[in-house]
């Protein structure tokens, strides 16, 4: 049987592909929903792997903090990365809620800067896990 926190990983890295051929057609919108969504369930994985519950949010700070606790270390994340991707996911999602990006929708460059913060925190993330479920504390 699979483990919890390795169907988050493959959820993850699903949502890192999609980002990735959404911004080759240049469907920002969702470029940026889906890196906001990897990160989130790389995050979730790493509770998992810890077996700890898994919170129904989709806050990005508040899962970095959750992380953090349970490491009992700072995760070593720009925050201003996990900022906009944090508030990017509002922007895709709730059309109520646009202007949170100076020009309303998500551009190119928003959308590129999304993925290269989604590649950086994912790939650091996933390393964590990794070293976790070997039973290595990284």
């Amino acid at each position: 049987m699979q483990r919890l926190s390795d169907v988050w990983m493959q959820y993850a890295t699903d949502d890192m592909k999609s980002a990735t051929v959404l911004l080759q057609h240049q469907i920002f919108n969702m470029v940026c929903f889906h890196c906001q969504q990897a990160v989130e369930k790389t995050f979730k994985a790493l509770l998992a792997v810890q077996q700890q519950p898994v919170p129904r949010t989709h806050n990005l700070i508040r899962l970095r903090q959750l992380c953090e606790d349970i490491l009992g270390s700072e995760l070593k994340i720009d925050d201003d990365a996990l900022s906009f991707l944090n508030d990017i996911y509002l922007d895709s999602r709730y059309p109520a809620d646009l202007g949170l990006l100076p020009s309303g929708f998500p551009t190119d460059d928003d959308a590129e800067m999304a993925v290269k913060y989604m590649t950086e925190i994912c790939g650091y993330l996933q390393n964590r896990h990794d070293s976790l479920k070997q039973g290595i504390m990284p």
